[in-house]
């Protein structure tokens, strides 16, 4: 008649494992909230450069051709590195970097013609 009686301590087990369940689980949330603060202020100052970069874009291609001549080159600009090229006889292209070492964040390309007739084809 021994298998009929309950078992002493089987419900502190069982409260015992649960509990371990529960811790385990709540690790496992709050480090995902941590990962997920540090994304987004990643996210977050990723688009606020990306933001900053756009506007120095902008201001750039409203240059005229001599101005884009006389900044061709590697140049510092408003805490950019700029790369300005002239790829072809009115093509420039225009990379914008954070770093001399960087990776270019945006780039463009801009065309500017001559403002004399000879472009013209006859």
């Amino acid at each position: 008649m021994r298998g009929s009686r309950p078992r002493r301590g089987s419900a502190l087990v069982e409260v015992l494992v649960a509990l371990v369940l529960l811790a385990s689980a709540g690790a496992g949330l709050v480090t995902l909230l941590g990962q997920t603060a540090h994304s987004m202020r990643t996210t977050l100052r990723a688009e606020r450069l990306t933001r900053r970069a756009t506007a120095e874009l902008d201001r750039l291609a409203l240059l005229d051709r001599a101005d884009l001549l006389s900044w061709v080159g590697r140049r510092h600009s408003n805490g950019w590195t700029l790369d300005i090229t002239e790829t072809a006889a009115d093509v420039f292209d225009i990379r914008l970097a954070e770093s001399d070492t960087g990776v270019a964040l945006l780039q463009t390309t801009l065309y500017r013609p001559r403002s004399d007739s000879s472009n013209a084809t006859p």
